[in-house]
């Protein structure tokens, strides 16, 4: 029995990677894909300033995912936030915004350090993602009383919420060329055990870091582009497909190929 469960899981993924590369290619955004009544289908992609004639490209890319998979939405991971090129032209270009577009929160602007929201899967199962300014939730020397309370704030939006997925996503990740000792030493540490306390299965970096996803345990694990250089992060963006038990990653480029997969099973708040 498990046996043909994993050959399935394994065709659909196999199928998915090739009507990706159909749909960009040829370009049939109508082709049909091996999406399941129980799944939902979102893509993430880091923002900034890029020259014109690609940041056209990219969006006629993610255009032809969408409507290929019917994507329920867009992240654009950025620090301006609403400020963001990619985003702005990006509402330009998709005149119906057939996939709304979400942006992670500015790391300059005043204001919340984190935004709380979910999204309907099937049948009652929701996926809740947050958005994390963790240069700001890290930094207690603009006032530690401040930060402390938004840190309980955002506590407690996790404990409350009954989602079965939880995402962060990040402009900064949590790590990054530092050892969990010396993040504990600089009280970073508090941030990230607070996600894995409230079950927070995964999170989203909008900047490389090739340790992250190492430190702390599985539970916790990056689906960034952090193996990838500042130039293919530009050139590629990631289709995520989120099932009741786990979330598959696809990093798609320019020219339709499947650069990165990943898998991230469903860690759940029972389990800890």
């Amino acid at each position: 029995m498990e046996q043909k469960s994993w050959v399935c899981t394994v065709t659909i993924q196999l199928a998915l990677c090739f009507a990706l590369y159909c749909a960009i290619n040829i370009g049939q955004p109508q082709t049909a894909s091996p999406r399941l009544p129980n799944e939902i289908y979102f893509i993430s992609v880091v923002g900034g300033l890029r020259p014109l004639k690609q940041q056209t490209l990219l969006l006629k890319q993610i255009e032809k995912v969408i409507y290929a998979y019917d994507v329920g939405f867009v992240i654009n991971i950025s620090e301006l936030g609403e400020d963001d090129p990619l985003l702005q032209h990006a509402t330009q270009y998709f005149n119906s915004l057939r996939a709304p577009w979400y942006t992670t929160v500015s790391v300059k602007e005043e204001g919340p350090n984190y935004f709380f929201k979910q999204f309907n899967i099937s049948s009652g199962r929701t996926l809740a993602v947050i958005s994390l300014n963790t240069k700001k939730l890290q930094d207690f020397s603009s006032g530690i009383e401040e930060q402390e309370l938004q840190l309980k704030q955002l506590s407690r939006t996790l404990e409350l919420s009954n989602s079965n997925w939880h995402i962060a996503a990040v402009v900064h990740p949590l790590f990054c060329n530092q050892s969990l000792e010396q993040t504990r030493a600089k009280g970073n540490d508090y941030l990230h055990q607070m996600l894995l306390k409230h079950g927070v299965d995964a999170y989203l970096s909008g900047q490389p870091c090739d340790n992250e996803a190492r430190i702390g345990g599985p539970y916790l694990t990056t689906t960034s582009q952090g193996s990838y250089t500042p130039k293919e992060m530009v050139n590629m963006f990631l289709l995520h497909r989120v099932s009741p038990l786990e979330i598959t990653t696809y990093g798609v480029g320019f020219n339709g190929e499947v650069i990165l997969e990943s898998t991230v099973r469903q860690r759940g708040r029972d389990s800890m």
